[in-house]
């Protein structure tokens, strides 16, 4: 717990009873006095915190504008991840086919090679006038004509053997060169493929380290709203010892009718609308489970805030996280707390009349946006739904009649 907390408490212990509050009257505006320079300095204290807030916020806006940044730049490099595989999928796939194409033909080469090694070895046996030779072996001219048929078919398959040759070379180069691109293609893409995926895991990291701060800006609410509790606590303590402590008529501070009988019938403290609810409920933004004790009201900054019933103010000071704080005991053991008050116009031990102002609405200590007040309805110490004893249609008639 903070020192300013700390402070905080010892300053509640050290505030005298109402009884006391009301012997030492000569005392009073003197002790006012000192109240009201430590709640200026106090509210520096307020105003520099609240700074920090703003500037948290604003650095949690960045830091959330740059995930979604990167969630996007992320989607994009898994998208082209996807497509930059599927394509080095059907290249190894095409690769691989020309491959065994350059197989078969270098099979079908060796056999070309064979055949015509065969007639050069026959040609060189019968020397350069084989084809001569050949033709002077007839005997007549039938036999002539006979050979020159064979000759001529042999020369033309020897031609046709060589053109084949000459056009499977070609072939071969051509797909050598064709299968060596690909290969260049597919290295380069496996490369670049390699970059993509470093980039990406570099934003994952950064993505990590953002996830983290985040946590940590959590860690920091969770802390607050912890704060928050154990003030609550506090004051709940303050209240028992108050009580246990007064000495009061309760004659003086119970109205005609009672608290109890007013039930379903007291005006809003400030003219607005409900913006949070009493009881347990779940942080927008975190996820994190936390308890109102009370409901807040959305309200125009510095509108007047009214007391729902008459009273006693039992205790009216800044509390941490509450900011101006006025407790009445109506009688009967039921208190209300009105909190986010940026002016507090009754003194404790002062008696407060149903409708009276009794403040002005301030600003919420974490959301800025506007004025808020925060209220709460205690019976024998515990938190009450305090919307169970207001009447919503006389939320304007309370606005307007503290005006």
């Amino acid at each position: 717990m903070s020192r300013v907390l700390l402070a905080l408490l010892v300053l509640l212990l050290c505030v005298p009873a109402p009884t006391v509050l009301a012997e030492k009257a000569q005392k009073t505006k003197h002790n006012v006095q000192i109240h009201k320079e430590k709640i200026s300095e106090v509210q520096k204290e307020i105003k520099r915190g609240q700074a920090q807030i703003n500037e948290m916020r604003q650095k949690e806006r960045l830091i959330l504008d740059r995930l979604d940044q990167m969630e996007l730049q992320l989607q994009l490099i898994r998208d082209n991840l996807g497509k930059r595989r599927r394509e080095r999928t059907l290249l190894r796939r095409e690769v691989a086919e020309k491959r065994k194409r350059l197989k078969e033909l270098n099979q079908e080469l060796e056999k070309l090679r064979a055949l015509l090694a065969q007639r050069l070895k026959a040609l060189y046996k019968f020397g350069r006038h084989a084809y001569l030779n050949v033709l002077a072996s007839a005997g007549d001219v039938s036999g002539f004509q006979h050979q020159w048929v064979y000759l001529r078919a042999v020369a033309e398959q020897d031609s046709a053997l060589i053109g084949q040759f000459i056009k499977r070379q070609q072939e071969e180069e051509k797909l050598t060169q064709a299968l060596t691109s690909r290969e260049e293609k597919l290295g380069r893409l496996v490369a670049k493929i390699g970059q993509e995926v470093a980039e990406l895991e570099k934003v994952k990291r950064e993505q990590v380290a953002l996830l983290q701060d985040i946590h940590n800006q959590e860690e920091m609410y969770q802390h607050y709203v912890t704060e928050l509790a154990a003030v609550s606590r506090e004051l709940k303590n303050k209240i028992e010892e108050l009580q246990r402590q007064t000495g009061r008529s309760k004659a003086k501070i119970q109205p005609k009718g009672g608290f109890a009988s007013n039930k379903g019938a007291l005006p809003y403290p400030v003219q607005g609308k409900i913006m949070s609810r009493f009881g347990p409920k779940q942080h927008k933004k975190f996820g994190t489970k936390i308890r109102s004790n009370g409901i807040e009201i959305a309200t125009e900054p510095l509108s007047p805030v009214v007391a729902v019933h008459g009273g006693q103010d039992l205790y009216s000071e800044w509390v941490k996280g509450y900011g101006k704080v006025i407790i009445i005991d109506h009688g009967d053991k039921y208190y209300t707390l009105t909190a986010h008050l940026a002016e507090v116009l009754k003194e404790t031990g002062a008696t407060v009349e149903s409708g009276e102002i009794i403040g002005y609405a301030g600003y919420s200590p974490i959301e800025q946006s506007g004025g808020k007040v925060y209220f709460e309805v205690r019976h024998l110490g515990k938190a009450i739904n305090p919307e169970a004893w207001l009447l919503p249609a006389l939320a304007s008639a309370a606005g307007a009649r503290a005006r």
